[in-house]
């Protein structure tokens, strides 16, 4: 059986480690190493983690705690994580969330079965309302990449079961300055290089959406620079890539878009600020609530836009 490397970078997660790992050492595969990259925690992340693996002392050796001096951030700690990483196959997974106790025996039988260098897999969303299966929209590789520079898939790595030898081959690493949206950068560039790709239409993670401590839901300003840098690194990439110019030329103008309708009104200036390089492009080629919200934000009628967005959330609630 193939050795499996999950990855799970560590910082402020004492709320949600232990069941996080209960997840992973229960796992029906026995083949894998876990790696859990302490980003110098402030916490008691990494005690409740220890007293967690006692409990399983069939796993406990195949544990690796990586540890962090300072806190670098979480592409720093992904990027441990591939380092230190040995298996076959890598899966990276966020510790305030948790896995099905099959999935990782699910995620190599597709691998090796269809001999595929990624396997992208649906995911079930935790919120205070309950739990919902999130399907992922999927039909042929190039697609799915555009999908994920519009911003209407998900670009998460906790849903994608990698080859390792797809980082090894290319090289592909987080850029260490990005403290969110380090799947953005990476993952299109990982998935472009990609020789075979599997849709597995099962939920297999969990994802947490009410860690109010998590990057998703601490909007600041060096998180929106990342997120800009993210767009910098993709437009480099996809440059001489014909069959994206048309997603590409208008990427910041969409992620502009993206980051006023994931954060409130506070911080809409940022996110103007900080992408006021491309205020002075067209808006063409995005879909029109986005153009009015591209051209609100422009003109920094924030009293239009607020009601622009509560008429939008509203819409996408009931969806």
């Amino acid at each position: 059986m193939p050795l499996v490397s999950i990855i799970v970078p560590v910082y402020g997660v004492e709320r949600y480690i232990e069941r996080c790992a209960v997840s992973l050492f229960e796992q029906t595969y026995k083949d894998i190493e876990y790696i859990f990259v302490n980003d110098a925690t402030p916490d008691r992340s990494i005690e409740v983690l220890r007293e967690v693996i006692k409990r399983y002392p069939e796993r406990a050796k195949a544990v690796k705690i990586v540890e962090h001096p300072q806190n670098r951030g979480v592409s720093a700690a992904r990027n441990s994580g591939v380092e230190t990483a040995a298996g076959e196959y890598l899966w990276q997974v966020d510790a305030d969330d948790y896995i099905a106790q099959n999935a990782v025996q699910t995620l190599v039988n597709t691998a090796e079965q269809h001999k595929t260098d990624v396997v992208v897999f649906d995911v079930n969303i935790v919120t205070l309302q309950g739990i919902h299966a999130d399907a992922v929209h999927y039909n042929y590789k190039e697609d799915y990449i555009r999908r994920m520079l519009q911003h209407t898939e998900k670009c998460a790595h906790w849903n994608k079961f990698y080859r390792r030898s797809l980082f090894v081959e290319t090289g592909i690493r987080a850029d260490e300055h990005i403290r969110l949206a380090d799947d953005f950068a990476v993952t299109p560039r990982l998935l472009y290089y990609a020789k075979q790709v599997e849709m597995l239409h099962e939920p297999l993670y969990y994802y947490e959406t009410t860690n109010q401590s998590s990057y998703v839901h601490n909007l600041s300003h060096v998180a929106i620079e990342s997120h800009h840098r993210a767009d910098e690194i993709l437009m480099e990439f996809f440059a001489d890539k014909h069959e994206f110019a048309e997603i590409i030329s208008v990427l910041p103008q969409r992620s502009m878009t993206s980051l006023i309708k994931n954060t409130d009104v506070d911080g809409w200036p940022v996110v103007v600020d900080v992408y006021s390089d491309c205020l002075t492009r067209s808006p063409k080629g995005l879909t029109l609530v986005n153009r009015i919200i591209f051209e609100l934000a422009k003109r920094q009628n924030w009293s239009m836009l607020q009601l622009l967005m509560r008429v939008y959330h509203f819409v996408m609630r009931d969806r």
